[in-house]
């Protein structure tokens, strides 16, 4: 085959290597605008399961790389006058020109033709190869110049940051948040050798021109944050490379490859840099993308199967790192608010991809620490005797009203009709049996006088199909709801999320006791509830309930602990049926 990459960053070096190693018969070119030394940035980071990736596709280049890098198990977060360390992690630094040195050394051994300081203005002159790899990163020209293939979405995001380095060698992954006179800044820092650390600068953008660095150079910057981190950087100095304020761009195409053309790493996609390093992203692309290629005889074949398989990993990766990137867009709702334990957790599990027996696994005092304080709030907040436990198994008070547990069961009645809602339903560990509730649509005020002599314990009104009528629909229910019971409004998730915070705001003002937030089954819609949901408990500082496709108890105890959320839906399928819930105690 003729292969021609353009952009010999670590992606398309790395695929010139594994296809090369393949066959040594490949005529491979990789053409990079730069020069062999030109490198930006400082460090990449690959987690203990990327290399376990590396050391299988290319061994050689493995060995290299883990000479090189610099291992640590640990996560401090820096966070009002507190150092909290996490364990078991398992992550690895290197340098960028490190690893690029390493990779273009390997090029060179197995015969791979590299083309430094050479511009990729037109296609057509490589008409005649066969694979043509667009590994040209984030600002991807190849992208650029044909949109109409490959459809390309870019969302800025609003937060500003820089790339820095440091020669303090930080001895855990490292975040920091500290506060000032402009506003709260955030980093990101990891070491990458004996000597030197990425140091990567974060705020919002109000922050940012309150503190003069819109019109700030290099210097400016790398003085600034010398003063702000003065204590922690102890003493030590910063370094500039190409170190300017920017926005990050999350990237996605509606199709990665045309023709013999396909997009990969950072032109196909990009994940925030909060849940690791792009670098990692690309390199495990063209890992999958040389296996299909030797797997099938056809360029087209392999490239449209490769693409089927990649692309719903890639955008389960980019969910949670926009879960993750809005956590540090909206960090000030938590600074200053959360106590540390709980901060530094909210912090660990904000993608929702570490969960929390995942946690336990990797850091078991940790965990401990958090079920004991929550346990505590649980016990303030209900006025019950409760012991350290999971999240979800510790009782919550909603006016005269002690639930056993954190967990709800629903089944929604006919169209128009109502629906029961099981509140603290999977009865563990006291015995009660289960709360009921009643799911109202339509005539709310009739509702709630039948719910009433009906005994019900809760009230939820369901008005996500008419979010207008939402406060005439309250104010009829309360007026003739009994004040000693609580009552919820149910609310679409996926509308404007500020109007809908601000309706919370006033329907916590006006009585009401819960907001419940209804999603859709699809994966984002999800994690958007639980990420309006948390909003909503800090912003209007009100209780809410979320489903959002929490089908697994660690998922809730997750959610619970990092106060996303005061209450959770489990699904049906995990429980036993309503039916017999109405005579006996609901058991997971």
């Amino acid at each position: 085959m003729r292969i021609v990459s353009i952009g010999g960053g670590p992606a398309g070096l790395y695929f010139a290597i594994l296809m090369k190693r393949a066959d040594p018969s490949h005529e491979i070119v990789v053409v990079e605008r730069n020069r062999a030394d030109d490198t930006f940035g400082f460090g990449v980071v690959f987690s203990d399961a990327t290399l376990d990736n590396f050391q299988e596709a290319d061994a050689p280049s493995h060995a290299a790389i883990i000479r090189a890098f610099a291992h640590w198990d640990d996560i401090d977060t820096h966070y009002a006058g507190h150092v909290l360390r996490s364990t078991g992690h398992g992550f690895s630094g290197m340098s960028r020109q490190t690893l690029l040195t390493i990779l273009q050394e390997r090029c060179a051994a197995l015969g791979v033709t590299l083309r430094f300081s050479t511009e990729v203005d037109d296609l057509a002159r490589y008409a005649n190869a066969d694979l043509v790899l667009a590994a040209d990163g984030a600002n991807s020209w190849a992208r650029a110049k044909h949109a109409d293939w490959f459809g390309p979405r870019v969302d800025w995001r609003p937060n500003r940051f820089v790339w820095l380095g440091t020669t303090f060698p930080f001895p855990a992954f490292t975040f920091i948040f500290k506060e000032d006179e402009h506003g709260l800044w955030r980093v990101h820092a990891y070491r990458y050798n004996r000597e030197h650390s990425t140091f990567i600068l974060e705020t919002t953008e109000a922050t940012w021109r309150q503190a003069g660095l819109d019109h700030a150079d290099e210097a400016a910057t790398a003085a600034f944050a010398e003063r702000l981190f003065a204590r922690e950087l102890d003493g030590h100095r910063m370094l500039t490379n190409r170190s300017l304020w920017r926005q990050f761009p999350t990237v996605r195409n509606e199709r990665w490859h045309h023709g013999p053309v396909v997009l990969v790493g950072d032109a196909a996609h990009t994940a925030h840099f909060s849940i690791g390093s792009g670098t990692k992203l690309a390199m495990e692309d063209v890992i999958e993308l040389a296996r299909h290629v030797r797997r099938h005889r056809a360029v087209p074949e392999a490239l449209a199967a490769y693409e089927a398989e990649r692309r719903p990993l890639v955008e389960a990766l980019q969910r949670a790192a926009q879960t993750s990137l809005e956590w540090f867009e909206g960090t000030e709702r938590y600074h200053g608010r959360l106590e540390p334990v709980q901060f530094a957790y909210s912090l660990l599990t904000r993608s929702l991809r570490v969960t929390h027996e995942n946690l336990r696994t990797r850091d078991p005092k940790l965990v401990a620490a958090v079920e004991r304080w929550f346990a505590e709030r649980a016990a303030a907040q209900t006025g019950c005797a409760v012991s350290a436990a999971p999240p979800m198994s510790t009782p919550f008070r909603l006016r005269a009203i002690v639930l056993d547990n954190r967990l709800v069961v629903e089944r929604a009645g006919t169209p128009g009709a109502p629906g029961l809602v099981l509140l603290g339903s999977l009865d563990e560990p006291r015995g009660r049996g289960a709360r009921v509730g009643l799911r109202l649509v339509g005539d709310f005020a009739a509702g709630a006088r039948a719910a009433t002599d009906a005994g019900v314990d809760l009230l939820e009104l369901d008005v996500a199909d008419q979010p207008r009528a939402t406060l005439q629909a309250f104010d009829a229910a309360r007026a003739v709801w009994p004040m000693a019971r609580p009552i919820a409004v149910r609310i679409a998730a996926g509308g404007d999320a500020d109007a809908t915070i601000e309706l919370a705001r006033v329907l916590a003002a006006r009585g009401c006791d819960l907001v419940s937030l209804a999603a859709g089954h699809d994966p984002m819609a999800g994690l958007g509830a639980i990420s309006l949901s948390d909003r909503i408990r800090h912003e209007a500082g009100i209780p809410t309930l979320v489903g959002a496709e929490l089908d697994t108890r660690p998922d809730i105890n997750s959610v619970l602990a990092a106060g996303r959320a005061d209450l959770c839906v489990i699904r049906p399928s995990r429980a036993p049926s309503l039916a017999s819930a109405m005579q006996q105690p609901l058991w997971s």
